[in-house]
């Protein structure tokens, strides 16, 4: 089964996103933040994929990509951005970090699934 940490600070959209994925019969796990997201990389991890927001307190969801993919569990995640963010430049950096795919906020559940199955197939 394909294991997803979702981070964001925002609890409605960690709620989303688990009950899409969870009706798809992904394994979900939710941080409400970088921090809480490391800890469960190392606890509960690997997972196979991060789905990250990118303006969160204490780090942005670009930072938290380079550090997960800096991590032994966390090496080999494929990342997801999901974001209201939609700039060129915002896009490079989360490119740069390492991010495989960018969505932007509001999301629907068809562009989710598909975009969720394309990093499963990549």
């Amino acid at each position: 089964m394909t294991k997803i940490l979702c981070v964001d600070d925002a609890p409605t959209v960690l709620k989303l996103l688990d009950f899409t994925l969870t009706e798809e019969g992904y394994s979900v796990s939710k941080a409400a933040g970088p921090d809480e997201a490391l800890t469960k990389i190392e606890s509960e991890g690997p997972f196979d994929i991060g789905i990250f927001d990118v303006n969160m307190p204490g780090r942005t969801g670009i930072e938290l990509t380079k550090e997960v993919l800096r991590t032994e569990k966390g090496k080999s995640m494929k990342i997801l951005i999901l974001t209201t963010e939609s700039s060129d430049a915002m896009k490079s950096q989360g490119k740069e970090a390492g991010a495989k795919g960018w969505m932007i906020k509001p999301f629907n559940d068809e562009d989710l699934l598909a975009a969720v199955k394309h990093l499963i197939g990549s």
